[in-house]
């Protein structure tokens, strides 16, 4: 051998585990020391993990609803804006904006509800289960209906198609994670 090396000896060590005897016994059986269900840290027990992610997509989707909802607002309310070009106006603009306007209403009051029913889930508050799944089955025939709509017109727009059709998708999902029982 070389001198300075180190002898490696292979035998086995026993080692032994000493515990303090009797300290699961002494705990009893209740219901505080049940063993738990193992969520992620930053899922709140009472959802899971799964309906945390439900509940952030949800609340990520009502965030861009209320953002659309305040662009179809603007839209309606500065449509006569733009036909401001010196030439005759049309005669029925008064009413141009009118539809952009009530229907960018539905969308912001539906945006937040979309936003506000998961953080009260997250919070865990009253009925906000049962009120963030109904939210969510809304939004999601509401978005299958814009994309029978958008399919049924001759020019599609491939890249609107694709995006509701993910939102229906994204909200249904949601909505079935949410309303399995037994969570």
């Amino acid at each position: 051998m070389h001198q300075g090396a180190v002898t490696y000896n292979s035998r086995p060590m026993a080692t032994t585990k000493i515990s303090r005897p009797g300290s699961r016994e002494r705990r009893g059986a209740s219901a505080l020391n049940a063993p738990r269900r193992r969520v992620h840290a930053l899922a709140p027990e009472h959802i899971g993990e799964l309906g945390s992610v439900a509940a952030l997509a949800i609340a990520v989707l009502g965030v861009a609803i209320l953002i659309v909802g305040v662009t179809l607002i603007v839209h309606g309310l500065t449509i006569a804006a733009r036909y401001d070009t010196g030439g005759p106006p049309p005669p029925n603009l008064g009413q141009l904006g009118q539809l952009p306007l009530l229907g960018g209403i539905g969308l912001l009051v539906l945006g937040l509800l979309l936003t506000a029913a998961p953080l009260a889930l997250l919070a865990d508050l009253r009925f906000s289960r049962l009120a963030t799944t109904a939210l969510a089955l809304i939004a999601g025939v509401l978005a299958v209906g814009g994309l029978l709509a958008v399919i049924s017109r001759p020019d599609v727009d491939p890249v609107l198609t694709v995006s509701l059709g993910l939102t229906a998708l994204m909200f249904g999902a949601s909505a079935l994670i949410l309303a399995r029982p037994g969570r």
